[in-house]
């Protein structure tokens, strides 16, 4: 079956960035089982990641909104201890939950993308936005 000398070109980039040495006779055979699996490893992180960062994120909310029901009794120095590091650690747990959010999102996404054109047959799509949106990953 004669192919697009473009996919052939972009699978031996991909296999390239990918760590496998390019010059391989059949580069899109190669690629293809390699990106399916490497699609499917990034969609279970970035899930995994996102759920994470969403978790992070409430806890760090409700830590830090709970100091507004929280009694402080009588010792001044607990009272200042949880006015001022209940609301830091709530801060902390939400800023990394954000972090988590703006790394995972995207490679999700890409991922997403990558498997709907390699369903629907767009392979040039697939290894160019596997170039340019997954990490590389090399094994």
């Amino acid at each position: 079956m004669p192919r697009h000398k473009g996919l052939e070109h972009l699978a031996r980039r991909y296999l390239a960035s990918r760590g496998t040495p390019p010059m391989v006779e059949d580069p899109v055979g190669v690629a293809l089982p390699r990106l399916r699996a490497e699609v499917a490893q990034a969609r279970r992180t970035a899930r995994r990641d996102l759920g994470l960062g969403l978790g992070l994120t409430l806890a760090g909310l409700i830590s830090g909104g709970s100091i507004l029901v929280m009694p402080f009794g009588n010792d001044v120095l607990m009272a200042m201890l949880r006015l001022h590091l209940v609301p830091l650690m709530g801060l902390g747990g939400a800023l990394w939950g954000a972090i988590l959010f703006e790394r995972a999102g995207p490679v999700w996404m890409a991922a997403r993308n990558v498997v709907r054109h390699l369903s629907t047959g767009a392979l040039v799509e697939a290894f160019q936005l596997a170039l340019s949106g997954l990490p590389a990953q090399v094994r």
